[in-house]
């Protein structure tokens, strides 16, 4: 490996473990206030409140994928020393988004005018409170569109320890106050405004670190030009379709149980939440490949495009396994220690079927991740629309023929759809990255699947057997590890890996 491959690994892992830092602080919003929110709030009223997360994360897709444009560009002409054509783009960036975040500004006033009429199942009680607590966050998500061209400048200068903190900040502060909220009983519309100060906190906090570690690069409206528009727009043309897509995926899922099946809202929130924190995990450590790649593509490395594809596919599907599997062999002891018998009881077949849908899509990631970075996402603009579309009608479908769990259905028929678009239409058009459709399959997705035979086997046994006691079942999970262990060495890992994890484990010792 030359000096150059060495420096590129360290950063990618260097910026791929600021993410999960990060992603381990977002946790405790994330994961440690719904259990203390379902406890302290009716069912209805907790269903409105997830309702409202969900609704006001619309507008993050109003970014027409100029965020990842500018974490892309930025890192291309650094590569290149083009300090005039960085601050062209991300001062151009930041008027854009300005623009979009007045258009938000706008359709959360609608959506909040609207919001009895489109959950009629609502309580009346709720509908006052809900519609002020949109105001507010929806507003201050908006707010939040030109200050992430700040955080998407640091990932493109690959320093992506900076957003990570800015991120955490804003995490406590929203858990923070809005637990304090709760245990005033201030109700929903005080709720949301604790998420609005919160996110003015952050905006501020990032403004600050702009003007400390990177003012250097230039925001001004002069530097705006119709021609960094057109770049951006060319790269990002396509992430619209991308980001399109993914709403369709994740973006509605939770508003159509609230139109179709509003007894079931909370219930499926819950199951979402766990499952969204491993898609969440998953995106934070492959976002450290996109400037990663795109260095890559500025060289015309086509082969090493190849081979790090082949190995963070390996390695992510490892990952997916080992957050996926807890989940579901003990996602009922999970569900009921995290949010209570009731919740556990509702929630548990949702999350299944949504954690293996997750898992089936995201072997794509580090793919898609890739495509981005080197700047063929244009060319497959096709499969997230296809994959999007067949949720969003299997979803209402199956919403409105068997309520809830025909959401989560429908994501899981539209991870098969995604997969086999990438493997069948995708891969054979994107010739920037040299890779052999057979290599990946053996090498980046068989290997480490084959690692969770033991688990599989385990699970049928608990699931078709008749009751087992709980000695016999601690008896078979712990051969079940020892057989993980044994094919994670033998077959989840190469050589040069299994050679490299030697080294490093006789110098700790």
């Amino acid at each position: 490996m030359t000096r150059s491959n060495r420096s590129l690994e360290r950063t990618v892992l260097k910026n791929a473990s600021a993410n999960l830092v990060r992603l381990a602080g977002s946790g405790i919003l994330a994961l440690l206030l719904p259990p203390f929110l379902v406890r302290l709030l009716p069912t209805a009223t907790y269903s409105a409140w997830a309702l409202l997360l969900q609704i006001t994360l619309y507008v993050g897709f109003l970014d027409f994928g100029i965020q990842t444009a500018v974490a892309r560009f930025v890192a291309h002409a650094d590569e290149l020393g083009d300090s005039e054509l960085r601050d062209g783009i991300v001062s151009t960036a930041y008027f854009l988004l300005a623009g979009a975040a007045a258009f938000a500004c706008l359709l959360t006033f609608v959506l909040a005018w609207q919001l009895p009429h489109v959950f009629k199942a609502m309580p009346v009680a709720l509908s006052g409170q809900a519609r002020i607590a949109l105001l507010l966050m929806g507003g201050s998500f908006a707010l939040g569109l030109p200050v992430s061209v700040i955080h998407s400048l640091f990932i493109g200068q690959q320093r992506n320890e900076i957003p990570a903190c800015l991120i955490l900040l804003n995490r406590f502060a929203t858990a923070a106050f809005t637990v304090g909220v709760v245990l005033h009983h201030r109700g929903l519309a005080a709720m949301g405004a604790a998420v609005a100060a919160a996110n003015i906190l952050a905006y501020c906090s990032t403004y600050i670190a702009w003007r400390v570690w990177s003012s250097q690069v230039k925001i001004r409206l002069a530097l705006v030009s119709k021609a960094y528009v057109k770049e951006i727009g060319s790269y990002s043309a396509a992430l619209v379709v991308w980001f399109a897509g993914m709403l369709m995926i994740s973006g509605l899922d939770l508003s159509i149980v609230g139109v179709f099946d509003y007894a079931a809202t909370a219930f499926y929130a819950v199951a979402a939440t766990l499952t969204n924190f491993v898609v969440q995990a998953q995106s934070a450590i492959f976002a450290a490949l996109l400037p990663a790649s795109a260095v890559l593509a500025a060289r015309g490395d086509a082969q090493k495009l190849g081979s790090l594809l082949i190995s963070s596919t390996r390695y992510g599907t490892l990952i997916l396994m080992a957050m996926a599997l807890p989940l579901i062999l003990a996602g009922k002891l999970i569900l009921r220690v995290w949010v209570g018998r009731e919740y556990a009881l509702h929630s548990l077949l949702f999350m299944q079927v949504l954690v293996v849908a997750n898992v089936v899509r995201l072997t794509g990631l580090p793919y898609a991740t890739l495509l981005m970075g080197t700047g063929q996402q244009k060319k497959v603009i096709f499969s997230p629309l296809a994959e999007g579309v067949t949720n969003l009608l299997v979803s209402v479908l199956g919403a409105w023929l068997v309520g809830a769990i025909g959401v989560a259905i429908g994501t899981l028929i539209g991870s098969f759809v995604s997969i086999g678009f990438h493997v069948f239409y995708n891969m054979p058009r994107t010739s920037a990255i040299a890779v052999h459709r057979a290599a990946l399959i053996k090498e980046g997705l068989l290997r480490p699947l084959m690692c969770a035979i033991p688990f599989a086997f385990l699970y049928l046994v608990y699931y078709v057997s008749p009751p087992l006691s709980f000695a016999y079942i601690a008896l078979l999970s712990a051969v079940a590890m020892v057989a993980t262990v044994v094919l994670l060495w033998n077959f989840g890992l190469v050589g040069s890996e299994r050679r490299r994890l030697e080294s490093v484990l006789r110098l700790s010792w």
